[in-house]
């Protein structure tokens, strides 16, 4: 195999890309995305023969303390403890961990002598800028990179890092503790690799890359286990999910319980890719408490599952919404009627809420109520029954029936 730099200023570049060589685009990205997504067990021995590689072909000394964590969270924990910042972790971040794995991550990450650095692992050979440059190898480069990361982002990777981010000290509780604050934070979740893996991956299948051992090492790590922080003299590994909940969109998502679940006990509860709250999914969240929740998003999951459970008619009247225009009788199914709500407060955005019932019976006997939203510019419920199947209102109301 050549070596990248031999593509940029060092000898001929590679030809471009085979037919045969393209065609290996979806399974390498499948397969990472797999890696990234997995809901299985780590690979310990596999891990950390991974890390001795990426140290040892990085020029440096492989760490003198591995250490196992539970979940991303438990791994931002151990970081910041192994930067000296143990008085600074916050109390909103071990309320997140059952009581049994917080004391664990003290008991296990050592805190003397501190680490206040992370080691910045680049994966990429110095040839893979030029090598995106290459009109030829560019494209299929930049296709693969952007597909990876949107899989993974949306699957699990985006909800991971803000929650692990959120609960992060904040001025204040670095002021209580100078000496502490003072240090770097260590605990913020390190970006995945899994996207620039992914591209060398296809490179070296397709001949024109030969991984060196540090680069050997990162995708084992990858393959084998969860988040992870290299440091001088430590390395914090954590575990994959052991739960994995997506909708068929990929995104993150579970109607009655965890999202994702980690091996000890931190988990994340999400609707079609938004974290909520616990309360809100398995719960009995008050319909009143539901639309006064403050991140406009939840606000908005947290109505769509009442409406799911209560029915649209029964939150929008109980929310207090106004209602636009009047209740008319659909035309398209006789004895059920459309209402049209303003719903600006949970959208934050000049929409009307068309509530209205399925035209086909369940297979109970019963109607399904479902609601669509509409411009804000239309007034009148018939209009938006007729706008939202691309009919004029004079044309719906000659419907002769619904589905």
């Amino acid at each position: 195999m050549a070596d990248l730099r031999d593509a940029h200023g060092h000898g001929p570049p590679p030809p471009a890309p085979t037919a045969e060589q393209q065609a290996l685009l979806p399974s390498v990205r499948d397969e990472w995305v797999g890696h990234a997504l997995a809901a299985r067990p780590a690979d310990r021995a596999a891990a950390e023969d991974g890390v001795q590689d990426v140290y040892l072909g990085a020029g440096r000394t492989p760490p003198e303390h591995v250490i196992w964590l539970g979940s991303p969270r438990a791994g931002g924990i151990g970081a910041d403890i192994r930067a000296g910042r143990l008085p600074v972790v916050t109390r909103r971040a071990w309320r997140t961990l059952p009581e049994r794995t917080a004391e664990d991550i003290v008991e296990r990450v050592p805190q003397n002598p501190p680490e206040t650095d992370l080691i910045m692992l680049d994966p990429l050979p110095a040839g893979l800028a030029g090598l995106e440059r290459d009109p030829r190898w560019g494209a299929p480069l930049t296709r693969l990179r952007r597909e990876v990361a949107a899989a993974v982002d949306a699957g699990l990777d985006k909800a991971v890092a803000a929650a692990v981010d959120q609960v992060a000290a904040n001025w204040q509780d670095a002021w209580r503790h100078p000496e502490a604050g003072a240090l770097p934070r260590l605990g913020a979740l390190p970006p995945r690799l899994a996207p620039r893996l992914a591209q060398l991956d296809f490179l070296a299948r397709c001949g024109v890359w030969e991984p060196d051992r540090h680069s050997q090492g990162l995708l084992q790590v990858a393959r084998a286990a969860g988040e992870w922080w290299p440091m001088r003299d430590s390395v914090i590994l954590t575990e994959r999910p052991a739960e994995l909940h997506r909708d068929a969109e990929g995104r993150l998502h579970h109607p009655s319980g965890p999202a994702v679940r980690y091996p000890d006990g931190w988990c994340l509860w999400a609707w079609h890719g938004v974290t909520v709250p616990r309360e809100i999914i398995e719960g009995d969240v008050p319909i009143d408490r539901a639309v006064s929740l403050r991140n406009s998003e939840q606000r908005r999951c947290a109505v769509e599952i009442l409406a799911g459970r209560a029915g649209w008619r029964q939150v929008a009247a109980r929310a207090g919404w106004p209602r636009v225009g009047r209740e008319t009788p659909d035309p398209g199914n006789p004895g059920q009627v459309l209402s049209l709500w303003c719903v600006e407060e949970l959208y934050e955005d000049h929409l009307h809420l068309l509530v209205m019932v399925n035209g086909t019976v369940e297979r109970d006997g019963t109607r399904r109520e479902f609601g669509e939203l509409v411009p804000g510019w239309i007034r009148d419920p018939l209009e938006a029954a007729a706008w939202q199947i691309g009919l004029t209102a004079a044309q719906y109301r000659e419907t002769v029936r619904r589905t």
